[in-house]
């Protein structure tokens, strides 16, 4: 799945055109789910007006060729059902909602009961959200599996840099069969399949999703060789994709101007790509084209 970005014209309306580039080149690399209006896609920055849009071109552009969700995190049970039920109107079939982000107090029951009355309220069933980059607080793993017991939420995305947590809850014989672990830390993506992950939540997608949705494939015919490769030789390199700025949304969207999807444009305060780094991002595509093409070549193609 593609965490996507959102494209934006320089007065911070949605880019339609890119847009729909940016999905087209998701399907076509392969992708089974496409992600809109979460962190990297500035889903809690954009105005009311580009949100609804951007959720709307997403459901008409995919046309059913692939599921669909949509970031709803705000910071009460009422904002964030609000935001579902735009989501909803849409025809997004998934909502994606974090803790909320505004001083939360970092309580297990707090967090439980969160989740527990937006999702019994919630018109699309919910992926619970575990970004403590976000919410200055990180759900520890009793908690995520207590998520199971909660009707209407059928997922947990976790994104964050503790493997061992992680492991913990992509093996966790708890998990029902019906629910779903998709971590959002592209880096451990390989390490985390073998340890039991539905799969990946990945932001450096947005501008090569080929290789990434032919690592889940590798991963889903027991090709545990070519996995442990890709995660020696190619994740590292493509995972720099989100060091070049200091958030996501500004590196990924440098690079696909640079590659002539859409513009660098993000919503102010937040930084974007200065035009003169353009050039470097284009050196850096190529060496990276070439990079994805020799190790393509060295292993059949993995079964669609």
């Amino acid at each position: 799945m593609t965490a996507l970005v959102t494209p934006l014209t320089p007065t911070g309306a949605l880019d339609n055109e890119g847009f729909d580039r940016l999905i087209e080149r998701q399907l076509a690399g392969g992708v089974d789910a496409l992600f809109a209006l979460g962190s990297v896609g500035e889903g809690p920055l954009v105005s009311e007006a580009v949100y609804d849009q951007v959720a709307a071109r997403l459901v008409s552009r995919v046309g059913g060729r692939c599921p669909t969700l949509g970031g709803a995190s705000d910071n009460s049970v009422d904002r964030c059902l609000g935001r579902l039920d735009r989501l909803a109107a849409a025809g997004v079939q998934f909502g994606v909602l974090t803790l909320p982000y505004y001083g939360w107090p970092g309580r297990a029951e707090d967090s439980f009961r969160f989740f527990s009355e937006v999702a019994a309220k919630s018109p699309l069933p919910i992926v619970a959200y575990n970004l403590p980059k976000a919410v200055g607080w990180q759900m520890p793993v009793e908690l995520l599996e207590s998520l199971y017991e909660i009707p209407n939420v059928v997922c947990i995305k976790d994104t964050h840099g503790d493997f061992g947590a992680m492991e913990r809850i992509a093996s966790s014989p708890r998990r029902p069969a019906h629910f779903s672990y998709l971590p959002g830390n592209t880096a451990l993506a390989a390490r985390l399949l073998t340890a039991g992950a539905d799969g990946v939540v990945c932001t450096p997608a947005n501008v090569f999703p080929k290789p990434f949705a032919d690592l889940i494939r590798f991963h889903r015919a027991g090709r545990h060789d070519v996995v442990r490769r890709m995660d020696a030789e190619l994740i590292p390199k493509l995972t720099e994709l989100l060091n070049r700025m200091p958030t996501g949304a500004a590196s990924i969207k440098g690079f696909l101007e640079a590659d002539g999807i859409c513009g660098r444009f993000t919503v102010p305060p937040w930084p974007e790509l200065d035009p003169d780094d353009l050039s470097a991002c284009r050196q850096y595509l190529a060496e990276s084209r070439a990079m994805i093409e020799t190790f393509q070549a060295s292993v059949a193609t993995p079964p669609r």
